[in-house]
């Protein structure tokens, strides 16, 4: 079997706000459906709910941006996220499971955290250096100190790129009452 080819250095990032990001409807949910489907048999994972999620939630909190990814002019990828202010929880989970990770003024209020909220790759292009291409530009300028995601744990894959680009695991998280569990993982920001 040919070891996978590294097409990191022939990606094309964009950077895009959320009107412009919501423009790309059509490609964005192409690599979602295509990302996501061994996960028809959830409700949650399917398309249109994920694009709801997008419009109504993701889309309007502060500071979110998408970066996508393209090879010969088509999206292959995409990630998006976006601060968020009340992270108290966050930093809870982060002082019980990772104390060397925790700041140093516990009795401070608790500093704003980034969430990596989603994540997708064409399966075509997957294991290619294109995932690692989107995480590092979309956390690369963020300016607080820790971002947390939220990874399937049935995708052994995915949770063994994101411990190799430096996260860990704090826990397990129902982000929606009809979600399934994730495991809750957090990484320290700037990138190194």
């Amino acid at each position: 079997m040919t070891p996978p080819q590294d097409d990191s250095t022939r990606v094309a990032t964009q950077i895009h706000d959320a009107a412009s990001s919501l423009a790309l409807h059509e490609e964005v949910l192409g690599v979602y459906s295509a990302a996501h489907s061994d996960q028809g048999h959830d409700p949650w994972a399917a398309p249109d709910r994920f694009w709801e999620r997008l419009v109504d939630i993701y889309a309007r909190t502060r500071d979110f941006a998408m970066v996508t990814a393209r090879m010969d002019g088509a999206v292959v990828g995409y990630a998006f996220g976006s601060p968020r202010d009340e992270s108290n929880e966050i930093w809870q989970a982060v002082r019980s499971a990772l104390p060397s990770v925790s700041p140093p003024d516990a009795s401070a209020e608790p500093a704003p955290v980034y969430i990596f909220r989603e994540f997708a790759v064409r399966p075509d292009w997957q294991r290619r250096g294109v995932g690692r291409v989107l995480h590092d530009a979309l956390l690369s300028t963020r300016p607080e100190p820790l971002a947390h995601l939220l990874v399937r744990q049935d995708n052994a894959w995915a949770r063994a790129a994101y411990l190799s680009w430096g996260w860990r695991r704090i826990g397990q998280q129902r982000p929606f009452p009809d979600s399934q569990v994730f495991d809750a993982m957090v990484r320290t920001l700037p990138l190194t």
